[in-house]
């Protein structure tokens, strides 16, 4: 079998995408051991643990996945996502006027919260869901055995990964950092390449005990029994109650294509209600200043309705990868996971190499919205990994952006449907995102004479730093039964 890479590669065996290179390295080193694409995307997710722990960690807080299961030609939603406490409230988050700064609580509720309790710290964290969702796909369609999924991460984490990977976002989240010892030694530079030898004994003890161990074993004890001592709320009977969700999936049409999400919460139930009524406009032209428009309005509305009990934020900074995986017998895998922002709740768990993620500050904080704090609530999120079935292709799409997810997934949807685009073209594609219509953001690729078009007709326009992040999907070709994959940054497959 020839090992194909790349940003854009077609493959006859089976082929993952996703944002850290060595992630979809590890993919397809389970394709060539005979893994399926459940397999590869479990091994992938967990290699970008490994190397993108400021965007997910074995501790984060969502797994959301959609997945296509050849065997009984069926999709599946799986819901990996945080669970609140048994212990939480409403109230029990303290909330300020708001203060001048730019933190998660002030830039999406409009407030501040006493000691930033929801965002960084003990109280931060609900259960992890990441590591749940990453078994559970593996336990239900996997072929190969857990030890083997674990391998690729174990050997990326005893080879040590540059430590500039991350330094800029410790440097960016330093101050929250320090307010936690054990975060602090563990994010420490100790040279220019980063060891982690309690990641490295954890990950040979979940390879070893299996990953139910994080919930109901001696490593769940850890995490619990930490957070407890910190003043957090989290208990043993919390954690041994998660299980993922393994249900139909949140689903639509779009111009006769079959466009599948997972359920809420997660995002992409507001995707689909943007496609609902973009599939009455004709389709037009991305050249064509109108189709940008039509888009905007829809979003706008979009926005309008999912933010209807919260004030119009500002987007976050996100830690967020998504994962795509395809195999030649038909089973397709697309899964967003998060740790939320950049190394979520700071929270490192001593000897284990586990840094916790903030699923609490999805969260409204203040009592009286539909998405305030409960216990055993599940928080409203913005992850919305897509799968598309056409006549021609299996689609398995997503990408990575805080709330401009679901803004930027309504768009892929679009161009794979309306345009016929590959993944790597779905991908790399001019974008646009707005909450309110003012301003309307464009990326940095977007023709300026269709931008000078939106200034003219009434739009203010801007170009940040990038709108929603790295995309990336795998599809199948269901003439000749080759996957093609590719992204923003890579794809790697057999």
């Amino acid at each position: 079998m020839t090992r194909r890479e790349g940003v854009d590669i077609v493959c006859e065996s089976g082929a993952v995408a996703t944002g850290p290179v060595e992630a979809a390295q590890a993919g397809a080193d389970i394709l060539e051991r005979g893994g399926n694409a459940m397999d590869a995307a479990a091994a992938a997710c967990l290699a970008c643990a490994v190397m993108e722990p400021q965007a997910v960690d074995l501790g984060g807080y969502v797994l959301a996945a959609v997945v296509l299961d050849a065997s009984a030609n069926r999709v599946w939603s799986v819901d990996a996502n945080t669970v609140a406490p048994a212990a939480a409230t409403s109230d029990m988050f303290r909330i300020l006027p708001r203060r001048p700064g730019n933190g998660i609580n002030e830039r999406e509720y409009g407030v501040s919260v006493e000691d930033d309790a929801n965002v960084h710290g003990p109280l931060a964290t609900g259960v992890p869901g990441f590591l749940g969702g990453v078994g559970a796909i593996w336990e239900r369609w996997g072929r190969l055995p857990w030890p083997e999924i674990v391998a690729p991460a174990r050997a990326l984490v005893e080879r040590g990964i540059p430590y500039s990977l991350i330094a800029g976002d410790v440097d960016f989240k330093r101050e929250a950092i320090a307010r936690f010892p054990a975060t602090a030694a563990f994010l420490e530079r100790h040279g220019e390449t980063w060891y982690r030898p309690e990641l490295a004994a954890t990950l040979a003890h979940l390879a070893a005990t299996g990953w139910h161990d994080f919930y109901t074993g001696e490593l769940g004890r850890k995490i619990v029994d930490f957070v407890a001592s910190q003043g957090g709320i989290l208990t043993r009977e919390d954690m041994a109650a998660f299980a993922p969700r393994f249900t139909d999936p949140c689903s639509a049409t779009y111009r006769g294509a079959e466009v599948h999400t997972a359920i809420a919460p997660n995002g992409g139930f507001s995707v689909l209600g943007a496609l609902a009524e973009l599939a009455r406009e004709p389709v037009l032209s991305s050249t064509d200043p109108a189709y940008w428009q039509t888009v905007a309005r829809a979003l706008i509305r979009l926005w309008s309705a999912r933010l209807a009990d919260s004030p119009p934020p500002n987007p976050s900074p996100h830690g967020t990868v998504h994962v795509a995986a395809a195999d030649r017998d038909g089973n397709l895998v697309s899964t967003t996971i998060s740790q939320g922002g950049l190394f979520g709740a700071c929270f490192a768990v001593p000897g284990t190499g586990i840094i916790l993620s903030h699923g609490m500050c999805r969260f409204d904080p203040r009592p009286g919205s539909s998405n305030s704090v409960g216990p055993g609530k599940r928080p409203l999120n913005n992850v919305a990994p897509l799968l598309i079935r056409l006549r021609d292709r299996d689609v398995a799409m997503g990408t990575r952006g805080g709330r401009r997810i679901v803004s930027v997934s309504v768009q892929m949807v679009q161009r794979i449907v309306d345009d016929g685009a590959s993944p790597y073209q779905t991908a790399t594609a001019p974008r646009i995102h707005t909450l309110t219509g003012d301003p309307l953001e464009l990326s940095a690729n977007f023709d300026p004479a269709i931008r000078a078009a939106l200034d003219r007709s009434g739009f203010r326009t801007e170009i940040p730093d990038e709108v929603a992040g790295a995309a990336h999907g795998a599809e199948l070709r269901l003439d000749d039964r080759r996957i093609r994959a590719g992204g923003k940054t890579w794809a790697a497959g057999i």
